[in-house]
């Protein structure tokens, strides 16, 4: 617990955290009150769109600026949400100093629990707070037009039955979603770091980055991967946009492989480690 909270503390008073944490909070504010701000000013294409807050929050409305950023730097943020602390460790005598103190175990199994709770925690809470900003800004009506029609998910898909109750319901499961997944990719870059010892910082960065990148290209370049790219199950108007149907079991599918990825690469650093102080 004590390397735990040492750690929790390092990740809230970094710098780097701190600008990530900011500037997901502007994106989530700032996205839907530019949206009602420009639908304030005409009219006609608030009543021919329709105001309908499921319509502009910020995972669906990819219209808007705020979507557009998140999810362009949506792989940057998660090795930034990281704190580099691992790295500030292993390039000082933090480093040894801390693993003396108790053991090495313990110290690797707080990185990996303060890292992941701590992403967590943070987007959901981003995400919640763009979906309160968003539905106090826009009227909670039934008025259907034919934009709001195109943002329906396809029947069967994951999330239809939950939309059908309420798509506010919808909303929250992707919020939990992309918050799964976004500690799941800061987990993934901790691992990077551990297992190339880069003694340079912007190298440290730039190299999970670069990696989750070129994955997420991989799946993008081919259609039969499609249901099993993370990166649209993730993003609401993808998953009604595909021809293909996306159900729980693909959900269930992609995100317990990239957590079993991630688990193979701890059990690799901890065999590495074993009995090792250098």
């Amino acid at each position: 617990m004590n390397y735990f909270r040492i750690d929790l503390k390092r990740l809230m008073t970094s710098k780097q955290v701190i600008a990530t944490v900011m500037l997901l909070l502007v994106i989530a504010i700032g996205d839907p009150i530019t949206v009602y701000m420009q639908f304030s000013k005409d009219i006609g294409t608030a009543q021919t769109i329709g105001q309908n807050p499921f319509q502009f929050w910020m995972l669906m409305n990819s219209v808007s600026w705020g979507n557009n950023v998140y999810n362009m730097l949506f792989w940057i943020i998660a090795v930034l949400l990281t704190g580099l602390i691992y790295y500030d460790d292993i390039n000082t005598s933090m480093y040894m100093y801390q693993i003396i103190r108790k053991n090495k175990n313990q110290y690797l199994f707080s990185k990996f629990l303060s890292t992941g709770l701590f992403s967590f925690v943070i987007l959901l809470s981003v995400l919640e707070i763009n979906l309160f900003v968003t539905y106090m800004l826009f009227p909670d009506t039934m008025v259907m037009t034919e934009y709001y029609n195109f943002l329906v998910p396809q029947e069967n898909s994951f999330v239809y039955t939950t939309f059908m109750s309420n798509p506010i319901n919808m909303a929250h499961i992707y919020s939990l979603l992309n918050a799964l997944a976004m500690s799941t990719f800061v987990i993934f870059s901790l691992c990077m770091s551990m297992l190339f010892k880069i003694s340079i910082r912007y190298v440290a960065l730039l190299v999970p980055v670069i990696t989750l990148y070129g994955i997420s290209f991989i799946f993008d370049s081919f259609p039969i991967l499609f249901s099993y790219n993370i990166r649209m199950i993730l993003q609401p108007r993808a998953v009604s946009a595909l021809t293909t149907i996306i159900t729980w079991d693909n959900v269930i599918t992609v995100i317990g492989g990239w957590i079993i990825m991630n688990l193979l690469f701890i059990s690799i650093i901890y065999f590495r480690s074993r009995d090792c102080y250098e």
